[in-house]
């Protein structure tokens, strides 16, 4: 049995481009078989894109992060995973020939979207009293340990742990604040675990007292609940809430969003709707769509693995407007879209992808499918008619 270092030690070797295609195959059969492993190289696939992105040379020795830099650029292998480095003189060779680009619709994807680390923030958890604190991915650590233990693991998740009989005491609720380009998860007290898309929030007890648990979200979140069949679990939302007993689901309620969308994958959950006073049950595969603004309501049968794609490291969006794609990829990779033509918003696409990816090789699939063009500098994607 490998432990999870050795693991580590084996992924590394992975990334950097030191197997040989007989190793390749191995690696990738063991990979889809272990899946402590599978969590494992997702943490380190974000490390790289930090390490990419950030350019925080000091987080890894300076001469090895650019010598293994190199043989990711010149790997095929990591070409076609899209995971490909960028020195920082990007920005400025790009800043130069933007004119340029903008001014031909037939140029290719030229140079991936680099941005600073100033505008790349960690997870924030914010405690009763105000305290905010910075949750530096990949670090393990115990946050608070007096009445209740709060730790930071390196798989990037909180876990809460009850220590004493809190069934009495006043609640005092903690909130996990998500940025974009970056996703995290927490295990409540109870021992249920919410998952938390990038641009996200979670409110929540430290310890959950009284007759029921209840939590409030903001944004997307995906939640498998611990059966408790004497305390119902509640998400609130602005526009509507959720009561389980126990049971996974997946809840998209962004602010800018035009629809509230509940998914249900196990179990059976009640939602109410104080804005129209309406109640509904979801049974598994049933997706609610609700629209605020017109009152709407509607009820449809969904793949739960599309829905769920984002969870599992995976963009997969169906014939969907380009406004909205970028939209929904802005939250990951944090850019601003300047369309060419207003009317190129509503051209209508498939994208099926690593999540992980570099956004070129979003961008150059994208670009394969239909008749548009994107060039591209600093944070800024321009779309551009293909004519």
């Amino acid at each position: 049995m490998m432990t999870i270092e050795e693991k580590r030690t084996r992924i590394h070797d992975y990334l950097t481009g030191t197997m040989d295609e007989e190793k390749q195959q191995a690696f990738n059969h063991w990979l889809k078989k272990d899946e402590e492993a599978q969590l494992l190289f997702r943490e380190e696939v974000r490390k790289f894109r930090r390490v990419e992105w950030a350019e925080r040379w000091d987080q890894v020795n300076d001469m090895q992060a650019e010598k293994r830099t190199m043989q990711r650029i010149r790997s095929r292998r990591l070409q076609r995973l899209q995971v490909r480095y960028a020195a920082a003189a990007i920005v400025f060779i790009a800043i130069g020939i933007t004119t340029w680009w903008w001014s031909t619709a037939k140029q290719e994807v030229r140079r991936p979207v680099t941005i600073p680390l100033t505008s790349r923030q960690m997870p924030v958890l914010t405690l009763n009293n105000g305290e905010e604190i910075i949750l530096p991915l990949g670090d393990s650590t115990t946050l608070r340990s007096d009445e209740i233990d709060i730790r930071l693991t390196d798989f990037g998740r909180l876990e809460y742990t009850n220590k004493t009989n809190n069934d009495k005491k006043q609640i005092r609720y903690n909130k996990l604040t998500v940025p974009y380009g970056c996703e995290f998860n927490v295990m409540l007290s109870d021992g249920s675990r919410v998952w938390l898309n990038a641009g996200s929030s979670l409110r929540y007890p430290e310890v959950f007292s009284g007759e029921m648990r209840e939590v409030f979200l903001e944004g997307e979140g995906y939640f498998e609940v611990e059966r408790d069949e004497q305390i119902p679990f509640i998400v609130q939302t602005k526009e509507m809430n959720v009561q389980v007993l126990g049971t996974s689901f997946n809840i998209r309620a962004y602010e800018d969003d035009q629809n509230v969308i509940t998914t249900l994958v196990t179990g059976k959950v009640i939602q109410h709707y104080p804005g129209i006073d309406t109640s509904l049950v979801l049974t598994p595969s049933l997706q609610a769509v609700f629209n605020p603004e017109s009152g709407s309501l509607s009820v449809q049968k969904v793949k739960v693995h599309t829905v769920l794609a984002w969870h599992n490291g995976r963009i997969a969006i169906s014939d969907a407007r380009l406004e909205d794609i970028f939209k929904e990829l802005s939250r990951w990779y944090d850019f601003e879209v300047i369309y060419s033509d207003p009317s190129l918003k509503d051209v209508r696409f498939y994208l099926h992808s690593n999540r992980y990816a570099e956004i070129e090789g979003v961008l150059k699939h994208l670009q394969a499918t239909c008749g548009v063009r994107f060039t591209y500098v600093g944070k800024t994607i321009y779309v551009l008619d293909k004519k």
